[in-house]
């Protein structure tokens, strides 16, 4: 029945258009809608239906830029302080199928390639030389994707020394999409990864302590007990064949670990894109068969289970040398 929170939840509406000078009517009559829908719904003011609230947000995406989510639903007080980059992984979060240029990462396409390399790669072993060139941003953010993507010791990362470790390389499986290609007039099978391996070597831990799924694009490692597992989980995935001028990648990893500090018993998902390309030729001084690549890592803020991968929160450049054993 009516009762005296209607009125209020338009006051604070009200309130809400006056301090926001910005705010188009159109987007007002959205925020009085939702506190209406919720009034009459029997909920809360600031509580809407998932279904209401992602309606509402594509509408907002719709008109244009200048208000978020959290404009709408937090107190004002809230809206001058900088937002999480985490999201909770425990509960049941409120899902957004699609928000602009948001990737959902709970819920992803099925991904059936891999990173492919050249064929003549099939069994071979190498050597790895990394090292970070700049980091812009958020520099906590960007050093914590470092380490959970697999980066060894931190005086690698602060101090941009040089990480070394080692890398196979075996062939694609049979039936995996896009594996062959044409070289020469030959069709050939492409090379991918042992991914377990090059963690292994990277991070050192054992191999056998690492868990691949290739059915989910997954890995998980622990690194010791104090920091738990971490699962990485690519859930978005372009390709670069490989050709004569060079090769690449584009992968968004799902990044579910602990939260850490006062809160290291709650994992959360954070989100990292990976982006890779490679060009390849031989090395002057031995002869042997090298990779030159370059990495951009960045970060990306994780709202409902969707990361804006459009708008990164940092950004870690770094330089990649592969040499054959």
């Amino acid at each position: 029945q009516p009762s005296t929170t209607l009125p209020l939840a338009l006051a604070t509406a009200t309130t809400v258009y006056h301090n926001k000078h910005t705010m188009t009517e159109n987007r007002m009559m959205i925020i009085v809608s939702l506190l209406i829908c919720s009034y009459y719904g029997g909920v809360d003011a600031l509580s809407v239906s998932s279904r209401a609230r992602r309606d509402a947000l594509r509408n907002i995406s719709a008109i244009g830029g200048g208000i978020t989510s959290s404009a709408i639903f937090l107190p004002q007080a809230s809206q001058a302080a900088n937002p999480l980059p985490l999201q909770s992984s425990s509960g049941a979060p409120v899902r957004i199928e699609e928000l602009g240029s948001g990737l959902d990462l709970l819920s992803p396409k099925p991904i059936t390639s891999e990173v492919y390399y050249a064929s003549s790669m099939t069994d071979t072993k190498w050597r790895v030389q990394r090292v970070v060139t700049s980091v812009e941003g958020n520099l906590e953010q960007s050093a914590l994707a470092w380490k959970l993507l697999g980066g060894s010791d931190e005086k690698a990362f602060t101090s941009k020394l040089t990480e070394v470790y080692e890398a196979d390389f075996i062939a694609a499986p049979e039936g995996t999409k896009d594996a062959a290609y044409t070289f020469e007039g030959k069709t050939l099978q492409s090379a991918i990864l042992d991914r377990s391996l090059e963690l292994s070597s990277r991070i050192g831990v054992d191999k056998g302590s690492i868990q691949l799924d290739t059915q989910n694009n997954s890995i998980e490692y622990t690194r010791n007990n104090n920091e738990g597992p971490v699962n990485l989980t690519v859930v978005s995935r372009k390709i670069e064949p490989p050709t004569e001028s060079g090769f690449g990648s584009d992968e968004v990893y799902r990044i579910l670990s602990s939260a850490g500090g006062i809160f290291a018993g709650t994992n959360v998902f954070r989100c990292a894109r990976v982006r890779r390309r490679f060009r390849r030729g031989f090395d002057e001084s031995t002869g042997k068969r090298i990779l030159d690549g370059i990495e951009i890592v960045t970060t990306h803020r994780v709202m409902d289970g969707v990361a804006g991968i459009e708008m990164p929160t940092s950004t870690c450049k770094t330089r990649l040398r592969y040499t054959q054993l």
